[in-house]
Order: structure tokens, then C-alpha cells, then sequence
């Protein structure tokens, strides 16, 4: 599923359409710091961006457009992180090494924009999209790198699961790690957030007995 093409995002090869797209979500994302998302308008974006209204239009269709297109290329550049990390996981370092690393990385990325940030680009996303359900899908692109990596693996803490019990195992932690930050449980992102999703995810994928 291509939440790009859903909602008609243009692909930008440009090197100064790719700067504007950057400058115009970050301009975005610093505005909601100090207020409501809800109350912000394009004038206010163009000033603090320095595009014009008819630029920032040339991009997004609607202006609520602006608050999707970050929600997607946050959850992008996530799961490309993501998989350089399980790329180029060494093969002497162990599961529980691997577990640390993309934790580290999916709650980084969760809690860059602030909370209350997050959950109203999220909630935008939800209300627009016709394919909510496959939210999930995109991430399946890291099942088939850890597959290798369990097979380049030599510590005998990388299990082969089959690409079917994999997809289930990713989905329990996508919730655990996710779902205290679109809920606004006071738990996201803190140790003891992190401490027990290690946890269950180490639970998820040590070899079995």
C-alpha cells in the first residue's frame, strides 16, 4: 500500500521541490510547538516557512495535506532507518543486541514531534485515508532483511520464524511500542516503556526450546 499515491503526493526528483517539501513540514512541525494545529492556517505557514500560499498549494492540495504528508514521511524515513539497522546488524552480536538497536530507533522517531504533535498528524491521517487497516503493511519490508539476518547470524539467538509468524510477532510490537504514543499514555517513551517492550520483545523472539 502507497499512502503516497493515495492521497496524490507528488514525487518530487528536484533537488529544490525535495528542499521545499523538507521546509515546508519542519516549518510546520516548529509552528506546532507553540500552538494548536487545529488553528493554524496557510498565512501562518508561509510567513514562517517563507513560501508563498500558491507555493505551498503547488505541493499539497489541501492545506490539512501538510499534516499527512509529515505523519508518511515520518513513518518512511522510520522504517528505512529501521532496515539499515537489521541490514547491517554484524553477525557475532547477538538478538538481544539487534532488539536494543531498532527499539532505540522506533522510539526515537516516535517522539521527535511532541506528543500532542503526533497524535493530531496521526488522528488527520486516520480520518482521510480509505485503507486504515493496511496501515501496518508497509512495515512487512523488514521481514525478508530479518530473515537474513538470522541467517548471516552466528550466535544461535536468531531464530528463522517463517515469514507468517514474523508478520504476527512484528504487529504484537509494533502495538506495544506504538500504541502508548497515539493513546497519550504518560508511559511513551520513557525507561519503563522501553524496558518492557525489550522485554516482550525478547520474549517474541528467542528461539524456541
Amino acid at each position: 500500500m502507497d499512502y503516497f499515491d493515495e492521497f496524490e503526493f507528488k514525487t518530487h526528483g528536484q533537488q529544490r521541490a525535495k528542499k521545499a517539501l523538507a521546509d515546508i513540514s519542519e516549518s510546520l512541525e516548529k509552528l506546532s510547538q507553540s500552538g494548536d494545529l487545529a488553528d493554524l492556517k496557510s498565512r501562518s505557514l508561509s510567513l514562517h516557512s517563507g513560501y508563498a500560499i500558491g507555493t505551498i498549494f503547488h505541493y499539497f492540495r489541501k492545506f490539512d495535506d501538510v499534516f499527512i504528508y509529515i505523519f508518511l514521511i515520518r513513518r518512511k524515513q522510520a522504517i528505512s532507518t529501521l532496515a539499515e539497522i537489521i541490514n547491517n546488524h554484524p553477525p557475532y552480536q547477538d538478538l538481544s543486541a539487534l532488539i536494543g538497536k531498532v527499539l532505540d530507533c522506533y522510539l526515537h522517531e516516535l517522539s521527535r514531534p511532541n506528543r500532542k504533535t503526533l497524535i493530531f498528524v496521526m488522528n488527520q491521517f486516520f480520518k482521510r485515508t480509505k485503507h486504515p487497516g493496511l496501515i501496518n503493511v508497509e512495515a512487512d519490508v523488514l521481514i525478508p532483511l530479518w530473515i537474513n539476518a538470522c541467517q548471516r547470524n552466528n550466535t544461535n539467538t536468531l531464530f528463522p520464524f517463517s515469514e507468517s509468524e514474523l508478520r504476527l510477532r512484528f504487529r504484537a510490537i509494533q502495538s506495544i511500542v506504538r500504541s502508548p504514543f497515539f493513546e497519550d499514555d504518560p508511559i511513551a517513551g520513557t525507561a519503563e516503556h522501553r524496558d518492557m517492550a525489550f522485554n516482550i520483545f525478547m520474549r517474541l523472539f528467542t528461539p524456541p526450546q
